[in-house]
């Protein structure tokens, strides 16, 4: 492994980027802890949810850093034919993680188990100072999330991408492997079908290592291999009173006038993070008020 001098190192709650220098292959290892819990805190999942969603939020970290990222990215697994009806996962330029999910709760754990049968992997980036999102869809098809993701890349990026996920009580973790878009050369190639089989080979807990570049060096000892800054991760939900008021809006006037007829306050609570906002009549009057 080449050296890598003053390099931000993080054991935890972290997006690393590295780079096959000799072989046109990059990657991004992600470990999430103390953010993965915070999230989870926010509801009451049962254990093969919060894999499932921990699985869907590293997916959304590894792939931040492949892109040129200004605004925030949304990872979105749904089907309607499936206990699990949505994952959702939503990254920001800065790091900051929040998701969701939604599941039939009568649904045994033999049939939650079961992920995902017809669907849809939904990806949505929101670039600042554009108009417009962009957005690219697959069919899930009864792929598992890595499976999904993989297909993914092939189908709108046409780039042969890897993942490798885990997720237990205590953390969530994953490795994205990419052959780059410049790679031409046959050799490489070659080189490229070598690692993913060395990566598959790998118990995806062990990438939970010491340390990222310790991680590397044992599985690649004789890769020149470059890392780059680790990114911070944290959990933020990015709700607020202003965009609660939005939703308000929204709903129009008539219909808030309804509610406030039989409630004293029109309560809206976020998705993300159960956090209930109350308003009142006048709140509500001066919403429409000022628009």
């Amino acid at each position: 492994m080449s050296p890598n001098k003053k390099i931000k190192m993080l054991n935890t709650d972290s997006a690393q980027k590295f780079l096959f220098e000799e072989k046109d292959v990059r990657g991004v290892i992600v470990h999430l802890t103390k953010s993965y819990h915070d999230i989870l805190k926010q509801h009451n999942y049962p254990p093969i949810i919060q894999q499932f969603l921990g699985e869907v939020l590293v997916a959304s970290a590894l792939l931040m850093e492949t892109i040129k990222l200004n605004g925030r990215m949304t990872i979105q697994f749904q089907s309607e034919t499936s206990a699990i009806k949505l994952l959702v996962a939503q990254i920001n330029s800065d790091g900051h993680l929040r998701g969701l999910a939604q599941w039939d709760s009568s649904a045994p754990d033999t049939e939650l188990l079961n992920g995902f049968g017809e669907g849809e992997l939904v990806i949505t980036i929101f670039q600042k100072g554009q108009d417009r999102p962009m957005q690219g869809m697959v069919s899930l098809e009864n792929r598992t999330i890595s499976e999904a993701l993989t297909f993914y890349f092939l189908q709108s990026e046409q780039l042969p991408t890897t993942f490798s996920l885990s997720v237990t009580e205590k953390y969530a973790v994953g490795m994205l492997l990419q052959l780059m878009p410049e790679e031409k050369n046959i050799d490489d190639k070659k080189s490229w079908e070598l690692i993913v089989e060395r990566i598959k080979a790998i118990n995806p807990a062990e990438i939970f290592y010491d340390n990222n570049a310790s991680f590397l060096a044992y599985y690649f000892p004789d890769e020149a291999i470059r890392l780059f800054d680790a990114r911070e991760l944290s959990f933020q939900c990015g709700c607020s009173v202003e965009k609660m008021a939005d939703a308000i809006r929204v709903m129009g006037i008539t219909e808030a006038n309804l509610i406030l007829k039989e409630n004293a306050e029109i309560v809206v609570t976020c998705e993300y993070c159960n956090h209930r906002y109350a308003f009142d009549k006048a709140m509500v009057a001066d919403i429409f008020r000022t628009h």
